[in-house]
């Protein structure tokens, strides 16, 4: 298994379950809105969905009830006496039923009920934010939703080129077809693993760990040249036997698509 991989299962395996954990933030039309109707919370409040968050919540299977009340949680959150609900989320999330906590829960596909008194401001926020629009707010490279880590790429603060570059690239594509490859997709991963000497052993640092780096955070981080060194991995990948032919022209078909669309 190349390391790219073995990082992928092990964040998977030490956070919570979010449905897509890795997922484009890009490629899946966010710019467009539904609007929806006033909400029966805040008459006076109307939520719109986008796209991408309608799509999320039907691949986990939501009930259309469970979407109302995740519309009346955000007209809720959004309604003048709510005006901190980001400012302070924790305080608002004690407001909350464990009812609407579970709806939380079930929208934003995660595993484990809810414990507030464990979350960060970025995890609690997160919760009160549609699907697919969760920001990483501190910076570190992993987005926080309740108390799972998530990998957003292309990551908030890429280049807007480059996010043209992917959204282009993408098009037409479902974030499941998406090849997921090598340091450029999990360079935050990849950033934070480091040798024991005196066990022999890697061990994968935690965000709350002393010397966790965003790699993506870095103004020089090169997108072209992460590009470029996947298609070469790619080459290596197939004379080694590590994939299918079929594998190995689907993904430099992608690849090469994207090193295209960056110029």
């Amino acid at each position: 298994m190349n390391i790219s991989s073995a990082v992928g299962l092990s964040y998977t395996a030490k956070t919570a379950t979010v449905a897509g954990t890795l997922y484009s933030s890009v490629a899946s039309g966010m710019s467009t809105t539904i609007p929806v109707a006033q909400t029966s919370v805040s008459p006076d409040t109307v939520v719109s969905f986008s796209s991408q968050a309608l799509d999320l919540m039907r691949l986990r299977q939501v009930s259309d009830k469970t979407v109302q009340q995740f519309k009346d949680i955000l007209a809720k959150a959004n309604a003048t006496n709510a005006a901190n609900a980001q400012a302070d989320p924790k305080a608002f999330l004690y407001s909350l039923s464990s009812s609407e906590m579970e709806v939380l829960r079930q929208v934003h596909s995660l595993a484990n009920s809810i414990d507030i008194s464990t979350l960060t401001n970025e995890g609690a926020g997160n919760l009160l934010i549609q699907p697919g629009s969760a920001k990483d707010m501190d910076n570190n490279g992993l987005t926080t939703i309740g108390a799972a880590n998530t990998i957003v790429f292309p990551p908030q603060n890429a280049p807007e080129s480059f996010k043209t570059a992917w959204a282009s690239a993408t098009a037409g594509m479902s974030g499941r077809d998406i090849p997921v490859l090598g340091a450029m997709v999990l360079a935050v991963g990849l950033a934070n693993l480091h040798y024991d000497t005196s066990t022999g052993k890697v061990k994968a640092l935690e965000p709350s760990d002393p010397g966790w780096r965003n790699p993506y955070a870095d103004p020089s981080y090169d997108y072209k040249g992460a590009v470029s060194n996947i298609l070469g991995g790619l080459k290596y990948e197939l004379e080694h036997n590590m994939i299918s032919y079929q594998q190995y022209q689907q993904n430099m078909s992608f690849y090469t698509r994207l090193s295209n669309a960056m110029g």
